[in-house]
Order: C-alpha cells, then structure tokens, then sequence
C-alpha cells in the first residue's frame, strides 16, 4: 500500500465500458526525509517528498488535497471493486492523519 495526496481528477472522452461510472485519481505518492524527526502529515509537512504519480480508482470520495491510503493489485481490486474493473490502483482509505518518526525508521526515506 501507498500513501498518497490526491492532486487532480482524470476524464476520458471514450473508456472502457466498466469505468463509465467510476472516478479515477491522479494520485502521488508520499514518503519522507530522512532524519527529519516526526512529521505530521495533517501540518503540510516540508519533510515530506513526492515521489511517483498515479492513477488510482475512487470509490470514497476522495478529493483534491486529501490523503489517500492506495493498494495495488488484481487481489485487492476483485475484493474491494470487483473483478470486472480494469485497474490495479484502488483508493482504499482516506486518511485523516498519519505520523512518522524518520529518526527511527529512516528506512522510509525514498
């Protein structure tokens, strides 16, 4: 799974006949620096780094700004979604607060 900020919407003139209904994400994808002690990712921390852009399903609601938690696979889609969608990247939570301590998993760090 992925935490990711929302940063837009994705539309198709012609798509797919399963995705007439469904709202896609362009979604990036959020780590953070090392050593920079806890962040806080409610504060708009600087210590976070963005890294790859997405494309994620959205069945929440979702919008512009907000954190997002994304899994990715043909599993996680058939049991959240449904097998008949054509996507891999499917919004699973929307993600009111999160914390990370670099100092201790410096691991995160991308």
């Amino acid at each position: 799974m992925r935490l990711c900020r929302v940063i837009g919407s994705v539309w198709g003139g012609k798509e797919a006949d399963s995705l007439r209904q469904e709202k896609l994400l362009r979604v990036q994808e959020v780590s953070f620096a090392a050593g920079a002690g806890t962040v806080d990712i409610s504060t708009n921390s600087p210590a976070a780094v963005k890294s790859g852009i997405l494309v994620a399903l959205d069945q929440l609601g979702a919008g512009v700004g907000e954190y997002v938690l994304v899994a990715h696979g043909s599993r996680v889609r058939d049991l959240t979604v449904g097998a008949g969608l054509p996507v891999k990247d499917v919004v699973v939570a929307i993600i009111d607060a999160a914390e990370c301590d670099t100092s201790i998993f410096p691991e995160v760090a991308p």
